[in-house]
């Protein structure tokens, strides 16, 4: 067989093998462990979701790298360059294999938003597969010439777009649409949130004076990317007023209006830094003392 054929067959494979373990992941959850939502996690999905975090920096890197030797071949081609981005490609679809898999596992029980974890699940299984097309494509390149450069590096372009589409929603999944903005001038926040066609976050705490203003800055800044629109860890959402004052999964008020003791959320961020409930988590920046006494003081005045 010409290396052309071994190249096809190999992707192929992998493929069918990717496909095997999207199909055993999905179906996994009918024997699956009970979770407290009355449905099920595929058996391994607690040890085996975290190692997505870990994988999918592969895909950037390599797809990333590919990108740029291509570039270089592109004004100064040199010998062996063409070989090093058939290994660079392939290792690239392997990763990004392992880490379309990885991420199912990933994905249940997160509490994400449902509609940017769809996102990032389409654009990565697309990725994969522009991706196996890319590494294809090439192969093709390397055995006739510049017959199908274009259409490769087309294959290519498109692999990159998509790296960067799947990345922004995972970066939204994990940190929160905010995440890169939260800190920015009000007229940026306003601006893009006008581009994004969507008002900006509400903050129930904002219409309670100053001390009110306070601690919204406490919650845009410290709690809205992980209890907000697009994720809601332990069923709770800081930006709307009902769940901030009924709690989350726990069943216990986060904020009792006139008694912080009694306030769930005030306990938790009084927490030493290891404990496995402090709020913001560990590994987080913690509140300041005087961020603290702020949001001491807005519940005291009965959370207005």
């Amino acid at each position: 067989m010409n290396p052309i054929g071994t190249h096809r067959l190999r992707v192929m494979s992998l493929l069918l093998v990717w496909v095997m373990c999207l199909g055993a992941v999905a179906d996994s959850g009918a024997a699956g462990v009970p979770t407290g939502g009355g449905g099920t996690h595929p058996p391994g999905a607690a040890f085996l979701g975290p190692f997505h975090m870990v994988v999918l920096h592969f895909p950037i890197g390599l797809f990333s790298f590919a990108a740029l030797l291509e570039i270089v071949a592109w004004f100064r081609p040199f010998d062996g360059l063409r070989r090093t981005l058939s290994v660079t490609l392939g290792l690239g679809v392997i990763t990004a294999i392992l880490a379309s898999v990885l991420g199912l596992y990933r994905s249940v029980g997160g509490d994400y938003s449902t509609e940017i974890l769809r996102l990032h699940r389409n654009t990565g299984i697309a990725l994969t597969v522009v991706s196996a097309l890319t590494f294809l494509l090439h192969s093709v390149v390397r055995g006739q010439g510049d017959r199908w450069l274009w259409g490769y590096r087309g294959a290519l372009g498109a692999t990159m777009t998509l790296l960067l589409v799947a990345s922004h929603h995972g970066g939204s999944l994990t940190h929160g649409q905010g995440f890169l903005t939260q800190n920015a001038p009000g007229f940026v926040r306003g601006w893009i949130s006008q581009w994004e066609g969507k008002p900006s976050h509400s903050n129930p705490a904002s219409g309670g004076g100053a001390s009110g203003a306070a601690v919204a800055r406490v919650f845009e800044s410290k709690c809205l990317a992980c209890h907000g629109p697009e994720k809601q860890k332990g069923k709770f959402r800081i930006d709307q007023r009902d769940s901030l004052l009924k709690g989350g999964a726990s069943g216990v008020p986060a904020v009792v209006p006139g008694d912080p003791a009694k306030s769930g959320l005030f306990r938790m961020i009084l927490l030493p830094s290891m404990h496995d409930d402090v709020m913001p988590p560990a590994g987080k920046e913690p509140l300041a003392d005087a961020e603290i006494l702020a949001v001491f003081r807005w519940i005291q005045a009965g959370a207005p």
